[in-house]
């Protein structure tokens, strides 16, 4: 890792065959330019292997009221969500289960670090501003050039390429407070863990891109929570799976990217996790059906059905 004449990190990949025999490009562990990726350290692996269980344990226990109650997730509405709150409650939780994992393991998993250190990584927010830029606005012109592709490929394009999110807009207030509310979820709720302790831990012995793949496919898993409840499967179209694998590990690798390329800035990724799902809002989709631009959220779905 090197810094320019301006003062900006330059977040190059720097290849180079670790301890281990591995290849991965320049780390970061929590907050430490690693020069090369030392061997796989038997409490790391555990506390990221803890971590991971523990994240799909809490999801599941978010979900349990729709088996509980036998709700079908295709046919939910605002009447049988008044009936039953604890299911939008559950499904809330599991939004937050990420992180939530993630200061359960640093707290009480020996060699994790401490729920300290883990948070210490939010508060580095002195990098040059080209990174908060390319967090805030990098997301647009990716979505644009996603929508441009689709119309080129024969799809129909939008009435609107860009929107504002507002109270008075399609899908009126719901939809306002469902932005918000991704915002903060989709930053606060998962990013301690994918980043603050799963790739920051898991890179020092597989090295950063490795860990960004591994976290990706994990991510990716963890957002397709529809397909394991009941009705959820018929949600889906063949195309949503490979969509969101191949959307979200790439995304995982780039905010590795800024996540290294920062020195560990927390912040950073949490701007930039929170940048793209309010951008995904202000970019119009071409395909609303496709999950790649409209991730499935039960309380999106339900707030929609009541204005409807």
């Amino acid at each position: 890792m090197a810094r320019s004449p301006n003062g900006l990190v330059a977040a190059r990949w720097v290849w180079a065959r670790g301890t281990n025999g591995r290849l991965g490009y320049g780390s970061i562990r929590d907050g430490v330019p690693l020069k090369s990726p030392p061997g796989p350290s038997v409490d790391i692996d555990r506390a990221v292997i803890a971590w991971a269980i523990l994240v799909f344990a809490l999801l599941f226990l978010g979900l349990a009221p729709l088996y509980i109650l036998h709700i079908d997730l295709a046919k939910l509405n605002a009447s049988t969500a008044g009936v039953a709150p604890i299911v939008l409650i559950g499904i809330l939780f599991t939004a937050y289960t990420p992180t939530i994992a993630a200061l359960l393991v640093a707290w009480r998993w020996p060699g994790a670090g401490g729920v300290r250190k883990l948070l210490r990584q939010v508060t580095r927010w002195r990098v040059h501003i080209g990174w908060y830029l390319v967090a805030l606005l990098g997301p647009i012109p990716l979505l644009l050039l996603a929508d441009l592709i689709f119309v080129m490929f024969g799809g129909a394009a939008p009435k609107q390429w860009l929107a504002m999110p507002s109270g008075t807009a399609e899908g009126g207030m719901s939809a306002l407070l469902f932005t918000i509310g991704a915002v903060i979820a989709g930053a606060i709720g998962e990013e301690l863990g994918w980043r603050g302790l799963g790739q920051s831990r898991l890179q020092v012995g597989t090295g950063a891109l490795g860990a960004a793949v591994i976290i990706g496919l994990l991510w990716s898993t963890w957002h397709l929570w529809p397909v394991a409840v009941p009705g959820g499967l018929s949600l889906f179209a063949w195309t949503d799976f490979p969509e969101t694998y191949l959307r979200l590990t790439s995304t995982a690798v780039l905010y590795a990217w800024l996540y290294n390329g920062t020195r560990g800035s927390l912040l950073v990724v949490l701007v930039a996790h929170g940048a793209f799902n309010l951008d995904n809002s202000i970019v119009l989709a071409t395909n609303p059906r496709t999950l790649t631009r409209q991730p499935l959220n039960l309380a999106e779905m339900v707030g929609s059905r009541r204005e409807s």
